[in-house]
């Protein structure tokens, strides 16, 4: 799986109530990305989502828009992660073939369902090509 930077929607982006991606894509006047391939959204769980019970969820939308409001003109909703995912569990989506071409720009979406969550953060993007390669919690810093 190769990801591109500039298709990268969070980078280890703390979750804890709803809210939009870190960055959002602006998919140019041609909008003609991956013509002819399969895209995805990937979803790495970098630190496991906690809360006061154990049965919350978050649901991750992809949103499509004309201009970066993002009030949004469309939505394509691609997972419903579980709190009981453990850090380093990836997810995949495809996008619609035509959700791309659609709109300028796009965003993702998280939303938490059963109240806020205390922890939770994921690094997320856009890519063509699925190699489910197992990710672990960094166990370094850089200064």
């Amino acid at each position: 799986m190769l990801i591109d930077k500039l298709l990268m929607f969070s980078e280890a982006q703390a979750i804890t109530a709803a809210a939009a991606s870190t960055n959002s894509l602006d998919m140019g006047p041609a909008r003609d990305i991956g013509v002819g391939e399969d895209l995805y959204v990937f979803i790495n769980v970098d630190v496991a989502m906690t809360d006061g019970g154990s049965d919350s969820t978050l649901t991750v939308d992809l949103y499509g828009d004309s201009t970066t409001s993002f009030t949004p003109d469309g939505k394509q909703t691609l997972f419903t992660i579980p709190a009981v995912s453990a850090a380093g569990t990836q997810y995949f989506a495809k996008i619609s073939p035509d959700f791309a071409a659609q709109y300028r720009y796009l965003e993702l979406y998280y939303t938490p369902n059963t109240g806020n969550l205390t922890t939770g953060s994921f690094t997320a993007g856009i890519i063509n090509g699925i190699q489910k390669a197992k990710m672990y919690a960094k166990g370094y810093v850089i200064n």
